[in-house]
């Protein structure tokens, strides 16, 4: 077993706070200078051993609480690798993915279907966790019975002949 490592001088905050760069202006982003997963948010290792996301240190320092469980701390920057306070927001986690830019969130803020018809609630049908176009259902369903109606005509035709 290998002995606990002794404090720095600072304490972890110190450590924590060598890693970021605040920029010149007063509202720059803080960039984290230090480790960063592969999506380019920072981390940082807590005393108790625990890894955690910079933006939420930052956050937690800043407003003295805690996140609470379910939120995310959404950059309102898109920077992810900012430390900026003033750059956070906690958020619930389904507002953090709408204001991101994920293949669902930009599906999410579509107010159309492709061919221009609105998502209203009177013309939206859930099927399989996405939205589908009820007029655009409805052209498309009676296209095919136009289409199979026009097939059995040919077949009945050619067998008269």
């Amino acid at each position: 077993m290998t002995p606990p490592r002794r404090p720095r001088a600072g304490g972890w905050e110190r450590r924590y706070f060598d890693k970021v760069d605040k920029g010149t202006e007063f509202d720059d982003c803080h960039i984290w200078l230090g480790a960063k997963d592969d999506y380019g948010y920072g981390k940082f290792r807590l005393p108790n051993g625990q890894v955690k996301g910079t933006h939420i240190i930052a956050w937690e320092l800043a407003n003295q609480k805690t996140v609470p469980p379910g939120w995310h701390v959404d950059h309102r920057c898109r920077i992810r690798a900012c430390c900026n306070p003033d750059h956070l927001e906690p958020v619930p986690a389904t507002e953090n993915v709408a204001r991101g830019e994920s293949f669902s969130a930009r599906n999410a803020r579509k107010t159309h279907c492709p061919k221009g018809h609105e998502y209203s609630e009177e013309n939206t049908r859930w099927h399989s966790g996405r939205r589908e176009c009820i007029t655009c259902i409805r052209a498309r369903d009676k296209e095919r019975r136009q289409a199979r109606r026009q097939e059995k005509e040919e077949i009945y035709a050619h067998e008269i002949d």
